[in-house]
């Protein structure tokens, strides 16, 4: 049997700069595994700085190419983004009725730059012809302040939207926060009946292009995957939060998203608390500075990881590492897999052990062995202890479990290096040890500098 994909269609305007419009969504479509289909309802002239020229295209042409794909095809989610003016709003959701779809309405109505990205009887022919059957409506205060008729300045002022929107016909509405001030970013779901509050760390001096038109991509996505709409719009917070703070500056203007596969694979990890975050999100940060300086030398042959723990973890499940390895290559090192909870029990037994004696040591990343490193580890008045894997005993369930523990009922407390020299089949290694990653950090950049 051939691949089967599901699909997603966007019907959105382009944007010659890759940015936003339908060339982010088919990026994100493609990264989330999904075949992507388009409707263009407009060809923008943009780069990053800003709006140059928009052209309509007729609506004769937007209708055509809506039956032709869906003469052939089913898309399993559908979107809208930029919309125009009077004439395509009705055009189109013509067509959605006709064809019975369920939508999610992103109101475009003006782009990161400023530029005015509707025409002025836009916004009556939304509030007539698309509310009224959108499946999801993903304003931000701004775009919510003018379909309400009202400003919208704190988050009860959002909720009070919320209710709005729906009445007008929306079955969920979320409304994105990032206009709003505050040092966490809160966006608002309401399904008619609660309200769910979706809040992250505002990201600073970034201010991305395309993250509205990438946000309702992504839940357009999970929607065709098989996520619930609050479940989409949940995993859909965190995986553009990770696409904005990996993103980066093509031109002059506005970073971009990054719409790689791993950032997205990275990012719809699972948090079931703030706290979960709050731990990967510094371990992330470490990882990342620490590639920018380990040395081949130190990475094992096995390869290497680092894991930190929630406070007060007692399971594999609350320790975050990386869900494959730190390796090297010919030439430098690089990480494989993403960041999760659980995803490797050689570094989370070290931890779990360690934080069984110190509740606030909970970080630890292995090394290759050496001699050489053992003693720049001595030089530098590093804590030191080691086992013998040869008196291991037999009903030992865990290496690293009872390792760890030996050592530090040797020493007394909890040293910032633990290593053996191995054994048959086992590679030597060096375990170091800190309160969190930033600690464990500043130790491998001390080895780095001592010669």
């Amino acid at each position: 049997m051939g691949i089967k994909k599901k699909i997603a269609m966007s019907i959105a305007g382009s944007d010659s700069s890759g940015g936003a419009g339908i060339q982010a969504d088919l990026k994100t479509f493609n990264a989330l595994g999904l075949h992507g289909t388009t409707a263009i309802t407009c060809i923008t002239a943009q780069n990053t700085q800003g709006v140059k020229a928009i052209y309509k295209i007729p609506v004769e042409i937007i209708e055509s190419q809506i039956d032709a794909l869906l003469e052939d095809v089913k898309p399993d989610a559908v979107k809208t983004g930029m919309l125009y003016d009077e004439e395509i709003v009705k055009s189109v959701a013509k067509k959605i009725m006709q064809h019975d779809l369920q939508v999610v309405v992103d109101p475009v109505m003006v782009a990161t730059s400023n530029d005015s990205l509707s025409s002025k009887n836009v916004v009556e022919a939304v509030k007539r012809e698309i509310l009224p059957i959108a499946f999801v409506l993903t304003p931000n205060t701004y775009e919510a302040g003018i379909l309400t008729g009202k400003k919208i300045c704190n988050l009860d002022e959002v909720k009070t939207a919320c209710e709005e929107l729906y009445k007008a016909g929306s079955k969920y509405i979320l409304i994105k926060g990032g206009h709003l001030e505050g040092k966490d970013v809160q966006d608002v779901f309401y399904d008619g009946e609660s309200f769910s509050v979706f809040s992250l760390p505002r990201i600073p001096n970034k201010k991305a292009h395309g993250s509205g038109c990438t946000l309702s991509a992504l839940i357009t996505g999970y929607l065709a995957l098989g996520e619930t709409p609050v479940g989409s719009v949940e995993k859909s917070k965190h995986v553009l939060w990770n696409m904005i703070t990996e993103g980066y500056k093509p031109g002059k203007g506005f970073d971009v998203l990054n719409h790689e596969y791993h950032v997205i694979s990275e990012g719809s990890c699972s948090f079931p608390t703030d706290g979960h975050f709050k731990v990967w999100r510094e371990l992330k940060g470490s990882v990342d500075e620490l590639l920018s300086f380990l040395a081949r030398e130190y990475v094992a042959e096995v390869g290497m990881n680092i894991g930190y723990a929630l406070p007060n973890a007692r399971r594999l499940e609350d320790v975050c590492a990386i869900n494959g390895r730190i390796v090297k290559t010919k030439d430098t090192v690089m990480r494989c897999g993403f960041l999760d909870f659980g995803s490797s029990k050689h570094v989370a037994s070290v931890v779990l052990a360690a934080m069984s004696f110190d509740s606030s040591m909970r970080c630890a990343m292995n090394i290759r062995y050496s001699k050489d490193t053992i003693e720049k580890c001595k030089k530098l008045g590093f804590k030191i202890g080691s086992f013998d894997r040869m008196h291991e005993p037999g009903n030992v369930k865990s290496t690293m479990e009872w390792g760890t523990s030996h050592v530090i009922r040797q020493v007394g407390f909890v040293p910032d290096i633990i290593y053996d020299t191995g054994n048959v089949g086992k590679e030597p290694m060096i375990r170091v040890l800190g309160k969190n990653p930033d600690y464990v950090l500043k130790k491998m950049q001390k080895l780095s500098k001592t010669g």
